[in-house]
């Protein structure tokens, strides 16, 4: 859910102004297109499962030499035309050389957010449209319901020519199962647990 910055938060915001933040207000926004979004804190439930999939997933094989799984971590999509970064709940992406170095766009492999029934139109839009036109590969949508249960996980891969994600699967049988970049199968019973 969006909601109107407070106080001394601009509605526009540069890459230099966003790193001059202090690290608290910084962890409260996201900036897309140059324009501030506060972002709501989410339940417990939603955390909860978004670290529970990272753990899971960091402890699958992957098809990748070398990558790292974190919840919660700034990824740059682009700066030109206006400075546009996103914070996914998960992201997967290779391994970076600089040790405190962030992720781009160019670095993630996979993207998820864990969307509920309020967050549920941004995440299959414009997060979706966002996250296809910075070119990662793979975007998991992971459904929760009401009473935070997972319904489904919408399994989309970028059609690199047409700029967007196809829909690849739909996980509904109580299982994730992961053949790309990470391979393996994650029960929606041991993320909502």
């Amino acid at each position: 859910m969006t909601i109107q910055p407070p106080g001394p938060l601009p509605h526009e915001m540069t890459e230099e102004q966003y790193l001059m933040l202090p690290e608290g207000m910084a962890r409260e926004i996201e900036v897309v297109h140059g324009h501030v979004i506060v972002c709501e804190s989410p339940v417990p439930e939603h955390n909860r499962v978004a670290r529970r999939l990272a753990g899971a997933m960091e402890q699958l094989p992957s098809t990748e030499p070398c990558i790292r799984v974190e919840t919660d971590i700034d990824v740059v999509l682009w700066r030109v035309p206006k400075f546009t970064f996103r914070r996914p709940d998960v992201t997967v992406y290779r391994c970076l050389p600089e040790r405190g170095a962030k992720p781009e766009a160019g670095d993630a492999l996979i993207v998820v957010e864990v969307s509920s029934p309020s967050t549920a139109a941004e995440d299959l839009l414009d997060k979706k449209a966002q996250y296809a036109r910075a070119g990662i590969p793979l975007y998991l949508v992971v459904a929760l319901d009401t009473k935070y249960d997972i319904e489904e996980v919408r399994e989309f891969r970028l059609d690199a020519h047409a700029s967007e994600y196809r829909l690849h699967r739909l996980h509904r049988d109580g299982f994730l199962q992961l053949e790309h970049v990470v391979v393996g199968d994650i029960g929606f019973a041991d993320l909502v647990r």
